[in-house]
């Protein structure tokens, strides 16, 4: 497996673990990012979010992974980190797990972005 590949699948089997803990696990994630109880409707968001990580990491995880799926997940870890830093800084942000995952996220997004402008231009 190439060091590319092996980026795209790291980042699916992040985005594979993290659906199934929102998923099953909602009520334990909440009070983790957010500063606040977790609710009824905070669960199911929880929950849904999960669903969606998991087709996102269904969807990139063939190796190679395909364009289409590569440029989905720059955006997704990019946006995230972004949104997760921006939480951060707020005081609905529950601390340190909102800025590992914006670290992580941050760190995926900018490898994504050297790996398809690089072969991108060449």
């Amino acid at each position: 497996m190439t060091t590319r590949s092996t980026l795209y699948r790291l980042s699916s089997a992040i985005e594979l673990i993290t659906g199934i803990t929102l998923l099953l696990l909602p009520s334990v994630v909440v009070p983790l990012l957010f500063n606040a109880a977790s609710s009824a409707a905070a669960e199911a968001l929880m929950q849904l979010y999960g669903l969606a990580l998991i087709g996102l990491g269904v969807a990139c995880w063939e190796s190679p992974c395909a364009s289409p799926a590569k440029r989905g997940l720059l955006v997704y870890n990019s946006s995230a980190a972004v949104f997760l830093i921006i939480l951060g800084s707020q005081e609905l942000s529950g601390g340190a797990a909102v800025w590992a995952g914006a670290l992580i996220h941050l760190v995926l997004g900018a490898l994504m972005i050297r790996d398809q402008t690089s072969h991108a231009s060449g």
